[in-house]
């Protein structure tokens, strides 16, 4: 293999300094007091060191100089000549103040070794065991702390010497060696345990005898202790003293095959019989006359089937067991690989099956998570952590990982940055480092809250689809008792995030197409089907693409059918807005701050048996019978899918709505989730931004878009298909979230679910457009006072606009001075009139009377 310049000059300089040291150490090796040098002259002209005069004198001056310590200097030329020609790198990462304390070190270390030596070893031929240097030192401690404290501080310097110049932890090293000190006494003790063991069970071996030797045995033992004693000895005692000197040992049954011959299966029967009963511990009784009965009977058992006698081998420690052959029973005949249903399958099965019992949805709707996982191994996660480092380095960065958290999508390493390295520099290398390090995005997470590291976020190479079975599960969510309790998905580190939707009070979504932005809707959905029933949360869902959240039509939940229609979608955000007005109402009559507090003041008025009336009621026909008794009061959530296209459509009116349902809402219980793919500033206002304080990003196309949604960058970097930051209330710190995945027909799974166990109940109301005074916003009449020429301005107005020949809103609101809403219906009514046209392209109306040709 050729080399190139550089690498010829490193090679050639790593020979040079081994040749050097391989010179002083000869050199060094050789030395002869007698021969001329530095500090002496010699009589003989002929040089006894084998490396001749040069080398004589270099011993000479080393060994002057440092005495017994000049044998290191060979090795340490040797070491600094690898580390400088073959891994100059090394010596590059030293940053200033390393080299100084290695510098430092290497002084102390060399000056006190020198010193050591000369107070403590005797002479190196006529020179000083720690030369010159050595000398110096001790000569310059000895009278101020003798012998004894000069040895202390010398091994004091010694030490803190060695440890900054190699950066050895003397702290490790005692316990290292401490921990093999008994790692070799733990393996002594089992070496001994082990020899004891063997020495006793050779001692006392078990001898494995027949059922008639056993038979004998005992017969004989009975008679010889019948001869010495009076008193009957007990077959319990007997083996129990057996078992005493004898270790268990499991008794040994042989299976008993004779194709030529078939036994009765009574016979085995009364064999099983007569050991079972006769021959266990629990039924040998004090008289030993039955045990020999019991005896005899197995022995002429045993003569009838000498093939069982045979086969049974006991131990003496255990109670005879009979060696039967195990009654086989037929396997059941295979039926081949059965695959398992599919997703249609499951969903026609669920269709025709009866209807579910239980409050809520079963978890077998959903899809189990994926068993075939990719987890990262720690070899792969050291060398990614190098290479960042390295990366990082090549742009005058130098950081050092301090610790990784995989996850499902991707993981993020932890870097502790040197002094003075600003993280704004990392960021804005977010591109050039994801670059280098081939990926498709690298996320810089600046501030760690709790930590002084800097988060890099890298995607892994193979990504985890997050099921909504596995979060949904979790105790954090059935643990928690909000109805409007939420699953997103995983962390960083794969844990579940849980969000409440009472506490956000609003959230705000946005992500361009194809980020997940619609699947993690659908599963905030599902989540509330999956923790609330109808009585704790209803529903109302504007879905201007009539794609998206018209699978959920038909489910309890809904309080009127899905909304397509933008002016409906109006009217049901008004009508958000008077049953908010209503429940504050109602909540200050009873005198509670919340709807849990109205709620539980309810359900305990009714528990005692003095149901709260409706404080509210009018009887404004005479008609009614009295006021109601007052129910529980359910939560609602309003879903729009995509909000742009509502603002498009119905314009200023919804915003104002959205905001004041978004100001006072919280406390009746009525909350937002707006869900938009354009996160642009005519559409999330600052208006809306300032009330909705909840952001939820998906991937985005630009800086711009993702500081319209988090108020800061980032969701730029994101990797799609589910990939989020999570804004919670209260913080300006995002939590990278990855959201769970929720497949089509798991969503029609629970919708039928849900449809089977009830129908919904719609207000008619929501849609039909009926307006009462709490639901008009500030300065807005009402249709009765705003339809035909009811105003007693429209005549005016319409003199006016017919004498001037034009029309415009701010115009009239000019003229007669009036609001800039009043204006606006009185045109309007002059469009419904035919005296004006509707508005062009550009916001302009033509006056289709000519002058003089109104009444």
């Amino acid at each position: 293999m050729r080399l190139n310049g550089v690498q010829r000059l490193l090679e050639t300089g790593l020979i040079f300094s081994t040749a050097a040291a391989l010179f002083i150490l000869a050199a060094l090796i050789s030395f002869d007091p007698a021969d001329p040098a530095w500090s002496q002259t010699g009589e003989f002209v002929k040089v006894n060191n084998v490396t001749g005069a040069a080398g004589a004198w270099i011993a000479d001056i080393l060994l002057v100089s440092f005495g017994w310590l000049a044998f290191l200097i060979p090795a340490a030329i040797q070491m600094f000549g690898y580390l400088l020609f073959k891994k100059p790198h090394k010596i590059l990462q030293l940053d200033y103040v390393t080299l100084g304390l290695r510098v430092i070190g290497m002084s102390l270390f060399v000056t006190s070794s020198s010193a050591i030596s000369s107070i403590n070893f005797d002479d190196i031929f006529n020179f000083s065991s720690g030369g010159v240097v050595g000398d110096v030192i001790a000569q310059a401690m000895m009278p101020a702390f003798n012998f004894t404290g000069t040895s202390i501080l010398l091994l004091c310097f010694f030490f803190a010497g060695l440890t900054l110049m190699t950066g050895v932890s003397w702290v490790q090293f005692v316990d290292y060696l401490g921990e093999q000190v008994v790692r070799s006494f733990n393996w002594a003790s089992k070496k001994f345990e082990q020899r004891d063991e063997i020495a006793t069970s050779t001692i006392s071996a078990p001898v494995a005898i027949s059922t008639e030797q056993e038979e004998s045995a005992i017969e004989e033992n009975l008679e010889m202790q019948s001869a010495e004693t009076t008193e009957p000895v007990k077959l319990k005692d007997r083996l129990f003293a057996k078992k005493a000197a004898a270790p268990k040992i499991e008794p040994k049954v042989e299976p008993i095959v004779n194709q030529s011959t078939s036994i009765a299966p009574s016979v085995f029967d009364d064999l099983d019989a007569a050991l079972e009963q006769e021959l266990s511990f629990s039924a040998i009784e004090d008289d030993d006359i039955d045990t020999v009965a019991a005896l005899n009977q197995l022995d002429e058992t045993a003569h009838m089937h000498p093939k069982v006698a045979e086969t049974v081998v006991v131990s003496p420690a255990r109670p005879l067991k009979p060696a039967t052959e195990p009654v086989q029973t037929p396997a059941p005949k295979s039926t081949g690989y059965q695959p398992p249903p599919t997703a249609k399958e499951q969903f026609e099965a669920l269709m025709n099956a009866e209807p579910p019992a239980g409050p809520l949805p079963s978890l077998d709707l959903l899809d189990r998570p994926d068993k075939q996982k990719n987890p990262i191994s720690p070899e792969e996660l050291e060398a990614v952590s190098r290479l960042v480092e390295e990366k990082l380095l090549d742009f005058n960065i130098q950081a050092k990982v301090v610790d990784v958290f995989p996850g499902p999508v991707v993981t993020r390493f932890e870097l502790d940055l040197a002094p003075g390295i600003k993280v704004a520099k990392i960021t804005s290398l977010s591109k050039d480092l994801a670059r280098s390090l081939s990926a498709v995005s690298v996320r810089v997470v600046e501030v760690i809250p709790g930590k002084t590291y800097v988060g890099l976020e890298l995607p892994n190479k193979h990504r985890e689809i997050v099921r909504l079975s596995e979060v949904i599960n979790a105790p954090k969510f059935e643990q928690n008792p909000s109805p409007l309790t939420m699953v997103l998905g995983k962390d960083i580190a794969g844990e579940p995030v849980v969000a409440d939707l009472a506490k956000m009070p609003h959230l705000l979504v946005a992500g361009t197409t194809g980020s997940g932005k619609s699947v993690g809707v659908n599963v905030m959905i599902l989540s509330l089907l999956y923790k609330s029933p109808p009585e704790d949360v209803r529903m109302i869902m504007i879905d201007p693409k009539m794609l998206e959240l018209s699978v959920y039509e038909g489910i309890p939940h809904l309080l009127c059918e899905v909304v397509t229609d933008m002016k409906e979608a109006a009217n049901a955000l008004r009508w958000c807005v008077g049953e908010m007005e209503r429940r504050y109402k109602l909540m200050s009559a009873l005198g509670v701050r919340n709807l849990k507090g109205y709620n539980q003041k309810i359900l305990d008025a009714k528990e005692a048996g003095y149901p709260i009336m409706d404080p509210l009621f009018k009887d404004t026909d005479g008609m009614a019978d009295g006021p109601s008794e007052l129910d529980k009061m359910p939560s609602i959530v309003v879903v729009i899918d995509e909000f742009a296209d509502m603002m498009m459509i119905v314009g200023k009116k919804v915003e104002e709505l959205i905001a004041r349902i978004a100001q006072k809402a919280r406390a009746a219980g009525i909350h937002l989730v707006l869900a938009t793919q354009r996160p642009s500033v005519d559409v999330i206002t600052g208006l809306i931004k300032a009330n909705i304080p909840t952001r939820m990003a998906f991937q985005v196309s630009s800086k711009i878009d993702s500081r319209t949604i988090l108020d800061q960058q980032g969701a730029e970097n994101l990797l799609g298909m589910g990939d989020m930051l999570y804004l919670p209330p209260g913080t300006s710190v995002p939590i990278r979230v990855h959201g769970a995945f929720v497949d089509d027909h798991e969503v029609h799974a629970v919708v039928s679910d849900w449809k089977a166990r009830g129908k919904p109940n719609y207000i008619d109301e929501i849609l039909n457009g009926d307006t009462t005074e709490d639901m008009l916003l500030p300065g807005e009449a009402s249709s009765e006072e705003g339809d035909g020429e009811s105003d007693p301005l429209y005549d005016e107005a319409v003199s006016f606009v017919i004498e001037t020949g034009k029309v415009s809103v701010s115009s009239v609101q000019r003229k007669l001075r009036v609001g800039y809403n009043r204006a606006a219906r009185l045109v309007e009514q002059m469009e419904t009139s035919g005296i004006v046209s509707a508005p062009g392209h550009n916001g302009s109306r033509d006056v289709l009377v000519p002058r003089g040709g109104a009444n």
